[in-house]
């Protein structure tokens, strides 16, 4: 997978949402923690979101991460970006 120091800038929506205007790319990530003044960067772990974690439950009964994707490829969000994913990282001082 090439991980360029690249921004995703979701021109209307991303999964349904408006208040998503950057999704960077790991290395892009690592950059703007570097530029902020982290010394280091550590990545612990990346992993997709699944429909466990954003499902509908009697608090949130509208919809979930399977409204979000498209349903002939759930590789891809309804717009056709990238589906979400979750990076976890540690940065030092």
């Amino acid at each position: 997978q090439n991980d360029e120091p690249m921004i995703l800038f979701p021109k209307d929506r991303y999964s349904k949402m408006r208040n998503v205007y950057f999704i960077p790319s790991k290395s892009a990530l690592e950059n703007w923690c570097l530029r902020v003044g982290f010394k280091s960067v550590e990545y612990i772990a990346l992993k997709r979101t699944t429909p466990d974690e954003q499902r509908k439950t009697e608090w949130i009964d509208s919809q979930s991460l399977d409204s979000f994707l498209d349903p002939q490829n759930s590789d891809l969000t309804i717009e056709g970006y990238p589906a979400p994913m979750r990076i976890y990282i540690k940065a030092k001082k």
